[in-house]
């Protein structure tokens, strides 16, 4: 009876016990993910509902433009790839937003996972994550709806291709999006477009810089504007050619 109740409470305690996130070289799946609605989630980065637990995921290969101007440096580097105004590039960061709200809120969806640290302006924990809802890749369905760059952590996909081959997918249906003028897409001024492609391909293991002091000192009103300004004068100048 001693051991039947041990082997009982054992199991019992098996299956409600804390997911403790440590970083591995293979994906954990984790099914019957909800989103929690909170004021800090974005088009690539919410908190979910993983049973009992609660973690807040970074979506791999992309990112959306932020929905407030607490950060000009990134809002003007953001507009700067749609070649859209700083103040259209946060109404669309609201849309990609929503978009994701309402695609993770209706019903449960499943996340894949490494448990890399992918630490943003927030002093809350968040993790790298690979999103599939309704059998699609999150980070698809914002690039092909014209709601997000591919830009960022580049890895190899949970289903089995290299993140080459991931991102080399993404950038086709970007310019797609492009070309239909999907999302962001469809306030773009052809003359300001960049002439090379905006993308960053990191390693995991290098932790993603929160805001500087910079952009904490002067982030709003007059010295944010300036520093956006300056952000893309200096830009434009690395991508002239020397000589």
């Amino acid at each position: 009876m001693l051991l039947t109740a041990f082997l009982l409470t054992g199991f019992a305690g098996a299956s409600s016990a804390a997911i403790t996130p440590k970083h591995s070289k293979k994906f954990q799946q984790l099914d019957d993910c909800r989103l929690i609605p909170k004021t800090y989630n974005d088009g690539d980065s919410f908190r979910v509902a993983v049973g009992a637990d609660e973690f807040v995921f970074r979506l791999y290969y992309v990112d959306t433009p932020e929905s407030d101007t607490r950060f000009p440096l990134r809002n003007a580097e953001q507009a700067q790839h749609f070649a859209i105004t700083p103040e259209k590039s946060v109404e669309m960061g609201k849309e990609a937003g929503k978009f994701v709200t309402e695609l993770l809120g209706a019903k449960p969806f499943t996340v894949h996972t490494r448990w890399a640290y992918a630490q943003g302006s927030s002093a809350k924990s968040r993790y790298y994550a690979v999103v599939i809802a309704d059998g699609r890749d999150l980070s698809e369905l914002l690039v092909e709806k014209g709601l997000a760059r591919v830009h960022g952590v580049t890895v190899s996909h949970p289903s089995g291709g290299s993140g080459l081959e991931h991102v080399a997918k993404l950038h086709n249906l970007e310019v797609k999006a492009k070309d239909t003028k999907q999302g962001a897409w469809a306030f773009s001024d052809p003359k300001n477009l960049p002439s090379e492609p905006d993308v960053i391909e990191v390693t995991e293991a290098e932790i993603p810089r929160g805001p500087n002091w910079m952009e904490r000192l002067l982030s709003g009103g007059v010295g944010g504007a300036f520093v956006g300004l300056l952000w893309l004068l200096t830009s434009v100048c690395r991508r002239k050619p020397l000589g």
